[in-house]
C-alpha cells in the first residue's frame, strides 16, 4: 500500500450532502426554474437564472454570491419582491390568474427550492414559507 500525506488545499474543500442535494435539485429542475423566473420576473429573472447556471458548474463549494442569487430566486418564486423594489418596467411581476394551471406548478417548484436551500443550510427555519 502507498501511504501519502493528504494536504488540505483550496481544491479539497468538501461539499456537504445538503449542498450536493441542492445542486442535484437545480440540475433536475433547471428548465422549470428558468421558465418560472422569466414568467414572474421577466429579463431580470432570466439574468438571475443564467447567473445561477454559471455558478452551479463551478468547482468547489458555493460562493456567497451564489447563495445570494439562490435566495433571490426563492424570493421571486415566493413573490416576496414588491413591484417597486428597483425593478424596471419590463421586469415587473407578470399578471397571472390565480386559476392558471401554472400556479400550482410554481408553488411546488418554490417549495422544492426552499427545502433544498434548507437542507444546504442556506435558508433558516424562521424564513420558512408555507404554501
Amino acid at each position: 500500500m502507498f501511504h501519502t500525506k493528504f494536504s488540505h488545499g483550496a481544491e479539497s474543500r468538501v461539499m456537504s450532502l445538503g449542498e450536493l442535494a441542492l445542486r442535484a435539485f437545480l440540475a433536475g429542475h433547471d428548465e422549470a426554474l428558468g421558465h418560472a423566473a422569466v414568467l414572474l420576473a421577466g429579463r431580470r429573472g432570466a439574468r438571475l437564472v443564467n447567473a445561477i447556471r454559471d455558478g452551479v458548474v463551478q468547482p468547489g463549494r458555493m460562493t456567497r454570491r451564489m447563495q445570494r442569487l439562490l435566495l433571490e430566486l426563492r424570493g421571486i418564486l415566493f413573490l416576496d419582491h414588491a413591484p417597486g423594489d428597483d425593478w424596471d418596467a419590463e421586469d415587473r411581476l407578470a399578471t397571472i390568474a390565480p386559476d392558471d394551471p401554472i400556479v400550482p406548478e410554481i408553488c411546488l417548484l418554490a417549495d422544492g427550492l426552499h427545502q433544498a436551500l434548507l437542507s444546504a443550510g442556506l435558508a433558516v427555519v424562521a424564513d420558512e414559507h408555507t404554501i
